[in-house]
């Protein structure tokens, strides 16, 4: 189904959304080749250098042009995200003028806190802005559109890069396994640590660990207000969440870690239990995301299952001192 905009599109416009989002998938043979590039953006991104985080996403970004026959494309990494009332911006394709070639430009760090963005929020938004170059050059589409297969093409870039995905890419069921472990695993992963270290930030801008569980636990309401307001209404439209508003506003940090995970464990089972209670026509009912355009129930627990193995990451990252 076309995102709420597509009826304001021309009709040469609405041709080239069509086809768009009729190209669901980005098959990259090459991918086991550039797994070392993925793995150097990350360590360059964790290091908090500017220089190295460019250099680590122009070779990265090269790489993935060559491999899909696409023109080069230049990578420009800056510092602290612009930001305005609508949220955040991640990153931004901009054609080449005068001969020169089409330039990435992505923020390394978040607009409030300025944290270092989590490598998989960098690596998707890469992915992401690639995806409009791909549209222009490769695809030859005339025009780029967010469209439900854009979306689809950089997931499935992102999981052949990061998840061996490709044919093997995550069903739904799988996801949901994921899901239903994720309790688990920040369980195993804050046992036996001290109070004092699950408080400790790996610096000033970045989260401790009791921060990212109080997180999980009030995305995942977030989450299934989403879905029952989904049920509830025809195309219903989500503000975007403002997470860094919700540690200071919540005081994250005087928060029992223990009894946040609790909650999250909680209410996650709920959430899991209503969506195994959807009819299959359900799952295709879908939301306007502040930033993403339209999302299906689908498209929500996919993310979902990122946003999970993200913050795992996060928490685990925080825990060793590391931004």
């Amino acid at each position: 189904m076309p995102f709420a905009y597509f009826e304001r599109l021309t009709r040469r416009q609405q041709s080239i959304y069509l086809k768009s989002d009729g190209l669901t998938t980005m098959h990259l043979p090459a991918a086991p080749g550039l797994r070392p590039l993925v793995g150097e953006l990350e360590r360059a991104l964790e290091s908090g250098e500017r220089p190295m985080t460019e250099s680590a996403g122009q070779l990265l970004a090269a790489a993935l042009a060559r491999a899909l026959g696409a023109p080069a494309v230049r990578v420009k990494v800056l510092a602290a995200r612009p930001h305005a009332r609508w949220g955040e911006l991640h990153g931004l394709y901009e054609t080449g003028e005068r001969g020169a070639p089409p330039l990435i430009t992505l923020w390394m760090r978040t607009a409030q806190q300025k944290r270092i963005v989590a490598f998989r929020t960098f690596l998707r938004t890469l992915l992401h802005e690639l995806g409009h170059h791909l549209d222009y050059t490769l695809l030859r589409l005339g025009d780029s559109f967010h469209t439900q297969g854009f979306y689809q093409r950089e997931s499935h870039l992102f999981h052949q890069l990061v998840t061996d995905g490709g044919k093997h890419m995550a069903s739904i069921e799988e996801q949901m396994a994921r899901m239903e472990r994720t309790a688990d695993d920040f369980a195993a992963a804050i046992k036996g640590v001290p109070d004092a270290a699950l408080s400790k930030r790996p610096d000033e801008k970045n989260w401790s660990a009791r921060e990212v569980v109080c997180h999980i636990r009030d995305t995942e309401e977030s989450f299934m207000m989403r879905f029952q307001s989904v049920m509830a209404m025809d195309e219903p439209k989500f503000l975007p969440v403002e997470p860094d508003r919700w540690a200071a506003d919540r005081q994250y940090l005087r928060n029992d870690v223990n009894e946040a995970l609790a909650a999250f464990r909680t209410r996650r089972k709920e959430c899991l239990a209503y969506l195994r209670g959807l009819k299959p026509d359900q799952w295709q009912r879908g939301g306007i995301h502040a930033t993403r355009g339209r999302m299906t129930v689908k498209d929500f627990v996919e993310l979902m299952a990122w946003h999970d193995d993200n913050h795992l990451d996060q928490l685990k990252r925080a825990l060793a001192g590391k931004a």
